[in-house]
């Protein structure tokens, strides 16, 4: 069953995988004509009643429809088109003839069929009027009542203010709510990229919502624990990824051997230090106390694969409560994980965690990566040319990058937009998806400007050009 954010990811990656929004209104209400003209004879009385939205978009295509069958029908307009398809499908029911539309008037005339096209799957909190008086209104007519994709005013419980059909023709799949209700699902031509892969409708439900009145590290607070004496970039380039995801601070945890260097190179950041030149479980017991003020933890850019190091990895998850991302060296410390929580691992990464080798084939690495998923009740991103996002439940496939984005510190940087998006709110699977869609939606923008000439600062700059590029097939 889908909720009514995922069947809105849904409808924008079609666009972007090629499947116009017209296409699947003009199948959506052919849908609805063809199972009403299963029940009825093509000369029917029916009235279609029409929102202001797209919902009532599926309701002209369909009037249209049935009034070409030969149906007499009648569209009542509660609110004029607000969207610029549903305002095109009134001007091409208009161009038939054939069905007379009409402002309503605040009466339903009556029906052997009415069709509630008023209110689609986004209703939230109470219904107000003039839908309220319409509803009430339907279920009073006695009439045979088809509900488009769902009853008008219907939560995701399948409760609130709502008409009451004795049919719900619904589309590509059953919507939370529909239960115990007299169903049709219909295809209207989803392709099947749209929800085997991410896309940008998976940011447009998914990415950070902040208030207007929001103050300093309301929209998240992350804490990067990483880098050695060896590597002194990889946290800073995590850091720069939670950034460029919109998390209002970023904490470096880091080795006071990098205090000098990391100081000078970002005045973004905040440091805190600690003793040494690589994390130990002293040290682990000090960044403990720096966890409990961040909303999500990153853990592993930089930090090197010493026993030691290790060690200090497997104290921190053992006492941090808060979500954590693994990345990198800290994966070889993994035995037990916070709730909600992230694996970023590569090929070699995954092997090493698990002692098995990430298959090939698509079909066969997200079964490789949804079984670690389910043996450590998080959610694992499997990197490679085609990224593998699976939770215990779920699994979706990511395709944008390029090859330009094999170099060092790409995946540090895509480690922090995860993380920067699950410490404003953003849940652990859908944080991993957009950030995987994101990062290489960057990497193929940069590719597009530069060759192959890019590095891994650049596609954290270009993060929120990758936001805005998604977000116009919206």
């Amino acid at each position: 069953m889908l909720t009514h954010e995922e069947m809105r990811a849904l409808d924008i990656n079609a666009k972007y995988f090629g499947t116009p929004a017209e296409v699947l209104m003009e199948n959506a209400g052919r849908a609805v004509a063809e199972e009403v003209l299963k029940r009825f004879e093509p000369g029917c009385r029916v009235v279609v009643l029409c929102g202001h939205g797209n919902n009532g978009g599926d309701g002209l295509v369909a009037a249209r429809y049935l009034a070409n069958a030969g149906a007499r029908v009648r569209v009542y307009l509660v609110r004029q088109p607000a969207t610029p398809l549903a305002a095109e499908m009134l001007g091409r029911l208009r161009s038939t003839g054939r069905a007379k539309v009409l402002p309503y008037r605040g009466r339903i005339p009556g029906a052997e069929v009415l069709v509630d096209a008023l209110l689609g799957t986004g209703v939230r909190g109470e219904v107000r009027e003039p839908y309220r008086s319409v509803i009430s209104q339907i279920n009073r007519s006695g009439g045979y009542v088809v509900s488009v994709d769902v009853p008008s005013g219907m939560n995701e419980e399948g409760g609130g203010y709502r008409v009451e059909p004795e049919l719900v023709v619904t589309f590509h799949a059953l919507k939370h709510g529909l239960q115990g209700m007299r169903c049709v699902v219909r295809d209207i031509g989803v392709p099947e990229e749209a929800e085997r892969y991410a896309g940008p409708g998976d940011v447009a439900v998914s990415i950070w919502k902040r208030r207007r009145e929001s103050h300093k590290g309301e929209n998240g607070r992350v804490l990067v624990v990483g880098g050695s004496a060896e590597y002194h970039g990889a946290p800073l380039l995590a850091a720069l990824g939670a950034l460029r995801a919109g998390a209002d601070i970023v904490t470096l945890a880091v080795p006071e051997v990098l205090e000098a260097p990391l100081r000078a190179a970002s005045p973004e950041v905040i440091l805190r230090p600690y003793q040494g030149e690589r994390l130990t479980p002293e040290a682990a017991e000090e960044v403990a106390g720096l966890a409990e003020a961040a909303d999500c933890v990153l853990l592993g850019p930089g930090l090197g694969e010493r026993e030691e190091t290790l060690q200090g990895v497997r104290r921190l998850l053992e006492v941090v409560e808060r979500p954590c991302v693994v990345d990198a060296s800290a994966l070889a410390g993994v035995r037990e994980l916070p709730s909600k929580s992230v694996l970023t691992p590569h090929a070699g990464e995954f092997r090493k965690l698990t002692g098995r080798e990430v298959p090939g084939e698509a079909d066969a690495r997200a079964k490789a990566a949804q079984r670690l998923a389910g043996e450590l009740n998080a959610t694992v991103l499997l990197k490679g040319a085609v990224d593998v996002v699976a939770s215990p439940e779920r699994v979706k496939l990511n395709r944008t990058g390029n090859p330009g984005m094999t170099k060092g510190g790409t995946g540090d940087v895509l480690a922090g937009v995860v993380a920067g998006f699950m410490a404003q709110g953003c849940g652990s699977f859908p944080s991993a998806c957009c950030a995987a869609f994101l990062c290489g939606l960057a990497g193929d923008m940069l590719q597009e400007e530069k060759g192959y000439g890019f590095s891994a600062s650049e596609v954290a700059d270009a993060l929120p050009l990758a936001v805005r590029r998604s977000l116009e097939f919206c």
